[in-house]
C-alpha cells in the first residue's frame, strides 16, 4: 500500500510540475489577441490553464459621466470576455475569464502573484477608446515587478518561431537559476536553445574566451539531452549586436531581468533602432 501511495503521489506532482499556468492580459486589441495565440501555442498540455485578464482603469474622479463610462467599461469588458471565451470553446486547455477594475499594472502583477501564474504573456501595443493600451511604461512596470517571467509579444511577431529560444548571458552569478527555469520549459515547449554571449569588449579577451569556453562545458554536461548551442557575438550596443543576431536567427530573446540598462534601453520610445528592434522580436524577461 506504501508503494502504491508512493507511486500516486509522484504521478500527482510530475503532472503538477509539467503543468503551467499562464496569465495573459486582455484589452480585446488585435496585439492583445496574438498574446493569446502565443500562449495556446505554448500550451502543449492538456493540464496548462490560461487566465484571460482584462482591467478597466479605475478614474479617481467622481462625477456621475465618469462614473456612467466606467460601467460601461466593466459591462463592455464582461460581454467581450465572455465572447472571447466562447470562440475558444473547443480548445484542449482550460481557459477562464477575469474582470477588474484598477490600476492595469498593478493589477496584473498582483494576479499573477494571487494565482501563482507561471508566465504573463503580454501584448505590447494595444487598441485606444473603449479598451486600455499596454504600451510602454505600462509593459516596462510589469517587467520589473512581475513575480514571474513575462513574454512581451510585439505588434509584428509572428508564431512561426516559437521553437528558437536565444539566451542572452553576461556570466552574471544569479543566472545560473533562470538558466535551469530556461532549460525546463524548453524541453516541455520542445524548443532549441541558443546561448549567446555578446562582448563588451575586444578587451580581456583571452579572459572572455577561456569564460565562453567553460559555458560551453557545462552547458553540454548539465543539459545534454537539450542540446544547446552556444556562440560569442561581438559589437557595440548589445540591443544592436542582438538585433543583427536574432535576424538571421528568428526566434524568442531571453532576457534577465537583472540586466536593467538593457530593458530600458530596449524600451526606450526615444531611440527609433531599439524600438524598431522591439516591434519585430518576441521577448522573454526572466525574474
Amino acid at each position: 500500500m506504501t508503494n502504491q501511495l508512493a507511486t500516486y503521489v509522484h504521478l500527482l506532482t510530475s503532472k503538477f510540475f509539467l503543468s503551467m499556468h499562464y496569465l495573459v492580459p486582455i484589452d480585446f486589441s488585435d496585439n492583445s489577441l496574438k498574446a493569446l495565440d502565443f500562449a495556446l501555442a505554448l500550451a502543449t498540455s492538456k493540464l496548462d490553464r490560461i487566465t484571460l485578464l482584462h482591467v478597466v482603469e479605475t478614474h479617481y474622479d467622481f462625477a456621475s459621466k465618469v462614473e456612467f463610462f466606467t460601467k460601461q467599461q466593466l459591462q463592455e469588458g464582461k460581454k467581450r470576455g465572455r465572447e472571447l471565451l466562447a470562440s475558444h470553446g473547443d480548445s484542449p486547455i482550460s481557459m477562464k475569464f477575469r474582470l477588474v477594475e484598477g490600476n492595469p499594472a498593478l493589477q496584473i502583477t498582483q494576479l499573477a502573484a494571487k494565482q501563482k501564474a507561471d508566465l504573463i504573456v503580454m501584448g505590447t501595443k494595444g487598441a485606444s477608446g473603449i479598451t486600455k493600451t499596454l504600451i510602454g511604461t505600462v509593459a516596462v512596470r510589469i517587467i520589473r515587478e512581475s513575480p514571474c517571467p513575462v513574454l512581451v509579444v510585439p505588434a509584428a511577431a509572428f508564431k512561426t518561431n516559437l521553437k528558437q529560444f536565444v539566451l542572452g548571458l553576461g556570466f552574471a552569478d544569479h543566472e545560473p537559476p533562470l538558466l535551469n527555469w530556461v532549460a525546463t520549459q524548453i524541453k516541455k515547449w520542445k524548443g532549441q536553445l541558443q546561448v549567446v554571449h555578446v562582448r563588451s569588449s575586444e578587451k580581456q579577451l583571452f579572459k572572455q574566451e577561456l569564460l565562453e569556453l567553460g559555458m560551453k562545458y557545462h552547458l553540454s554536461k548539465k543539459y545534454p539531452s537539450l542540446k544547446p548551442e552556444f556562440i560569442a557575438l561581438s559589437g557595440g550596443k548589445p540591443t544592436e549586436t542582438l538585433r543583427t543576431h536574432m535576424q538571421s536567427k528568428p526566434g524568442i530573446l531571453v532576457m534577465c531581468h537583472a540586466q536593467q540598462g538593457f530593458l530600458e534601453e530596449l524600451f526606450t520610445k526615444s531611440d527609433s533602432i531599439q524600438m524598431a528592434f522591439h516591434t519585430e522580436v518576441p521577448l522573454l524577461v526572466l525574474r
